[in-house]
């Protein structure tokens, strides 16, 4: 019996409608796991021979050690200063590469409390097996605890460990990092805002008539309420810092205004 040409037609149709069916869906999902979800929690991550920086969307940073939020989305969002590197989280099956000159993203809801290895995975030079750090999986108290101190990397800073590592250092990576160099010099020189340069433990006059004594108490005044007390001859343009900034930039930036003599 003769089959019908039609017939062979219909069937080859049928399956090409289900390849496409099929294909679409694939499509989906992998767009559904490659797009990261909207509430995801964004990381900055920075890798350069040999350690990781990462950057929290409040600003706090730390070296070779992470956490994240228990059973919550995390986007990071990677770069390279140097070479290829790639960031991988051996038992959470976290891994991707990281170019110089580049964005690339990769998202995961870590879902295991508790310390997980990462390390980079791309041979990146003579200390590439040094390049490796913990991811820690927290709590909601614990991730909230952590977020408030600022991170770690300030430690280094306040621990004494490391000589070249002192609280006035931390003040000036701080007083680059949220600003303040837009507005007060420490060369003397004038901007919107005084300089820092030998103010510390000065009397200041101020626009009232009254006259101040620059110590700690003043400069912590002036970074919660700068209103209070303007210094003669500017302008109370200044914000407040008020939730800004953390107990250890506050601490460093003191440290660092004494410092500039």
């Amino acid at each position: 019996m003769t089959r019908s040409p039609y017939r062979r037609l219909r069937q080859i149709g049928s399956r090409s409608r289900h390849t496409r069916t099929v294909a679409a869906a694939a499509a989906q999902r992998v767009h559904q796991y490659a797009v990261a979800p909207g509430e995801s929690m964004e990381i900055s991550v920075t890798a350069k021979q040999w350690l990781w920086q990462f950057e929290y969307p409040d600003g706090s940073r730390t070296i070779n050690d992470i956490h994240v939020p228990v059973n919550k989305p995390v986007k990071f969002t990677m770069t390279s200063e140097d070479v290829l590197h790639d960031f991988f989280v051996p038992d959470m099956r976290v891994k991707h590469d990281i170019i110089p000159g580049r964005y690339t993203q990769i998202w995961f809801t870590p879902t295991v409390l508790g310390k997980h290895n990462f390390t980079c995975a791309e041979y990146c030079g003579k200390d590439h097996s040094g390049m490796k750090g913990d991811l820690t999986v927290d709590n909601d108290a614990d991730f909230a605890k952590f977020l408030e101190t600022g991170g770690t990397e300030w430690e280094d800073y306040f621990n004494g460990k490391d000589p070249q590592k002192t609280p006035a250092l931390w003040g000036k990576m701080t007083y680059e990092r949220v600003g303040c160099n837009s507005c007060h010099t420490v060369d003397g020189s004038k901007s919107k805002g005084p300089s820092w340069k030998g103010v510390f433990g000065k009397m200041e006059q101020l626009n009232n008539g009254m006259t101040v004594l620059v110590d700690e108490a003043y400069v912590r005044e002036s970074m919660m309420n700068p209103q209070a007390k303007v210094v003669k001859g500017y302008d109370p343009i200044m914000p407040t810092f008020q939730g800004l900034l953390k107990k250890n930039q506050q601490d460093g930036l003191v440290a660092y205004i004494e410092s500039l003599k």
